[in-house]
C-alpha cells in the first residue's frame, strides 16, 4: 500500500536529517555481522538489520518513492536467498558493492570539499574486507592476533568517530553519486582482493604479506598513473587526451564543430545551411545517413536503412541512422548534434524573418512619404473623371470614362495600404465577364495573347486580379527583354467549381535557388524591388486564393492565381 504523499515527504526530511546516524547504524550491524560466527543466525540477524538500513540509505531511489511490486518481490527473493546460503563470496562481493557506492561519492567532489565523514566510512569497509572478510569467509586462514584485535577494536572505534565527523552541508539534503567512478573503484577493489589471493602462490600462502605486495604494487601504479595523469608542467596529461576521447567517442567532434560554426558564419541561407550541415554529418564513419524534416521542406543525405535514431529540436525533426545501435554515450552525442544543428538553423530562421520584416518596414516607410502625392493625384483623376462629357461616342473619350474611376478606385485602396499597411483591406467584388472586359480593353494593342473561358459570371476581387495580371506581365516582360521572342499570353477561367487566371511564357525556366523563395520573401533583382510576386502571394491569402508556379521548364513559365 502507498503511503499518502505528505507522509512520504515527512519520511524523506526524516531519513535526509538523520543519514549521518542512519550510516552509522548500518556500518555496526556489518561490523557485527563480520565479527560473528560464520554461517550463524546472529551473523543472518545483523546482516538483516544491515540491508534494511542500506535500502534507506542507498543514493539511487528517492526516500519518497514507493517501490514497485515486481521490485518489492525481487528484492525479498535476493535478500533471502543471500542470508539462506551466506556463501563467503557473496558477503565479499556485497562489501565490494558498498564500497564502490562508497567510491562514487567520496571520489566525486575535489579535494577541498571531499567530505571526510565518507573517506573515513569508505576506509573501514576497505578494512574490514582486507582484514576479516577475505581470510576468514573467503580463504580460511587464520588471522594474526594484533590484526585480530584490531579488527575488533580499533576498527569500532573508527566507526564511532563518524558520530563526531561533521558531514558537508550539501550531504544532509541530497545524495551525489558517480557511476563511473562506482564502476572504476569496484573494479579496483576486485583487482586488489584478486591480486592478493594470487600472490599467495609466490608468498607460500602467506595471506597478509601478498595483501602488503599488492597494495605496494597498487600504491606505484598509481603514483605513476597520478604524474601521468594531471603532471605538473610540460604535456597536458593523459586525463586530456581521455576526455577528449570521451567528448568524442573516436569521431572528429571537434573539426565537426568547427566546420559547422564556420558555415553559420558563411551560409545566410537557412535551407542550404541544413542540407550542408547533415552533409558534414552524414560523412562520419559509422553514420549511413541522415532525414529531416523542417518548416522549409524536407530533406536526407545518405542511405536510409541501418539504426534509426529520431529527435526533435525546435520545429526540426531528425532521423539519424547509424551502422550500429547507439550506446548511451553516442546517444548523448547524436543528441547534442541535433541540438547544435536545430539551434543554428532556428537562428537562420529568425534571421530571415527579421530581414524581411526590415525589408517590409523599409519599403512601407518609402510609401508612407508618397501617401501626399498620391492624395492630390486623386483629387487631380476625380475632377478629370467628374469633368468628361457624358454623351461623347469618342471610343477614348469612353475608354477614360470607364477607366478613370476604377483607376480612383485603385489608387485609393492603395492610398488606405500606404496608411495602414499592417490592416488588411478589404476587395471589392466584380464581376467575372466585367473584370474581363477591362483587362481586355486595357490590354487592347499589347502583345499579349488573350484567352478566356467564362462558364459562370461569378464575383472576382478585381484588386487581386489586376495586381497579380499586373507583376506577372511585368516579369515577362522583363525577361523578354533579356530573352528576345518569347511570347507570352493570358488565360481567365471562371466555373463553379473553380476560378483561375494564368500568365505564361516560352522562356527559360526560373532558376531553382529562386523558386525556393517564390512567393514567401520578396526577390531581389536588378533594376526592382522583387516584391510584386511577393505582396501578391500575401493579399491572395487573406482572400482564399493562392499564388503557384504552376509550370516551370523551358519553353512553358506559368504563374497561376486560383482559389484554395
Amino acid at each position: 500500500m502507498a503511503l499518502p504523499s505528505t507522509s512520504a515527504q515527512r519520511l524523506a526530511v526524516s531519513v535526509a536529517a538523520r543519514r549521518r546516524w542512519i550510516v552509522l547504524a548500518m556500518l555496526l550491524a556489518l561490523h557485527l555481522a563480520l565479527v560473528s560466527t560464520p554461517g550463524g543466525q546472529f551473523q543472518r540477524s545483523w546482516l538483516l538489520v544491515h540491508f534494511g538500513l542500506f535500502l534507506l540509505w542507498q543514493p539511487f531511489i528517492a526516500a519518497e518513492r514507493e517501490i514497485e511490486l515486481f521490485s518489492g518481490v525481487l528484492l525479498f527473493v535476493i535478500t533471502t536467498v543471500t542470508l539462506y546460503f551466506l556463501a563467503g563470496w557473496m558477503i565479499v562481493a556485497w562489501l565490494l558493492i558498498v564500497l564502490a557506492i562508497l567510491g562514487g561519492r567520496v571520489f566525486t567532489a575535489q579535494a577541498s570539499r571531499r567530505n571526510r565523514f565518507y573517506l573515513v566510512a569508505f576506509a573501514y569497509v576497505l578494512a574490514i574486507l582486507l582484514i576479516r572478510a577475505v581470510p576468514v569467509l573467503l580463504l580460511g586462514v587464520a588471522v594474526p592476533e594484533p590484526l585480530s584485535q584490531f579488527a575488533l577494536v580499533g576498527l569500532p572505534l573508527m566507526l564511532l568517530s563518524l558520530a563526531v565527523i561533521p558531514m558537508g552541508p550539501q550531504d544532509d539534503s541530497r545524495q551525489v553519486f558517480d557511476f563511473f567512478y562506482a564502476v572504476l573503484v569496484f573494479q579496483l577493489g576486485g583487482v586488489l582482493v584478486l591480486g592478493s589471493i594470487a600472490f599467495m602462490r609466490i608468498t607460500a600462502d602467506q595471506y597478509f604479506q601478498s595483501v602488503a605486495l599488492t597494495v605496494i604494487g597498487f600504491g606505484i601504479a598509481l603514483f605513476v598513473l597520478a604524474a601521468l595523469w594531471n603532471p605538473v608542467r610540460g604535456f597536458g596529461g593523459i586525463r586530456t587526451y581521455f576526455s577528449r576521447y570521451l567528448l568524442s567517442v573516436g569521431m572528429p567532434f571537434e573539426m565537426w564543430m568547427r566546420r559547422i560554426a564556420e558555415l553559420a558564419e558563411s551560409e545566410p541561407d537557412a535551407e542550404r545551411f541544413l542540407e550542408q550541415a547533415f552533409a558534414e554529418i552524414a560523412a562520419l564513419p559509422w553514420m549511413r545517413g541522415a532525414h529531416w524534416k523542417s518548416p522549409d521542406g524536407d530533406g536526407g543525405r545518405g542511405s536510409a536503412d541501418g539504426f534509426a535514431t529520431r529527435f526533435v529540436h525546435h520545429d526540426l525533426e531528425v532521423v539519424f541512422h547509424t551502422e550500429i545501435s547507439l550506446s548511451p554515450a553516442l546517444f548523448l552525442h547524436m543528441r547534442l548534434l541535433a541540438q547544435v544543428v536545430g539551434e543554428f538553423y532556428e537562428g537562420k530562421r529568425r534571421e530571415s524573418a527579421l530581414r524581411r520584416h526590415a525589408y517590409l518596414q523599409a519599403v512601407h516607410e518609402t510609401g508612407a512619404r508618397l501617401t501626399h502625392d498620391v492624395k492630390n493625384l486623386l483629387q487631380s483623376l476625380y475632377a478629370l473623371t467628374s469633368m468628361a462629357p457624358a454623351g461623347s461616342d469618342d471610343r477614348y473619350g469612353a475608354l477614360l470614362q470607364r477607366q478613370l474611376p476604377q483607376l480612383s478606385k485603385r489608387l485609393r485602396g492603395t492610398l488606405d495600404k500606404l496608411r495602414t499597411p499592417e490592416v488588411a483591406t478589404r476587395e471589392l467584388p466584380v464581376a467575372a465577364s466585367q473584370w474581363w472586359k477591362d483587362l481586355q480593353a486595357s490590354l487592347d494593342g499589347s502583345d499579349v495573347a488573350l484567352e478566356a473561358d467564362i462558364a459562370a459570371d461569378l464575383e472576382v476581387p478585381a484588386g487581386l486580379f489586376d495586381s497579380f495580371v499586373e507583376n506577372a506581365l511585368d516579369n515577362a516582360r522583363a525577361k523578354r527583354s533579356l530573352e528576345p521572342g518569347i511570347e507570352v499570353s493570358l488565360r481567365f477561367s471562371c466555373a463553379n467549381d473553380g476560378v483561375s487566371v494564368g500568365v505564361r511564357d516560352t522562356g527559360s525556366a526560373v532558376a531553382p535557388p529562386v523558386v525556393k523563395h517564390l512567393f514567401r520573401e520578396p526577390i531581389e533583382r536588378d533594376g526592382s524591388l522583387g516584391i510584386g510576386l511577393y505582396h501578391a502571394a500575401r493579399q491572395a491569402q487573406q482572400v482564399g486564393y493562392r499564388v503557384e508556379l504552376a509550370e516551370n521548364k523551358a519553353g512553358s513559365v506559368s504563374f497561376v492565381l486560383s482559389r484554395e
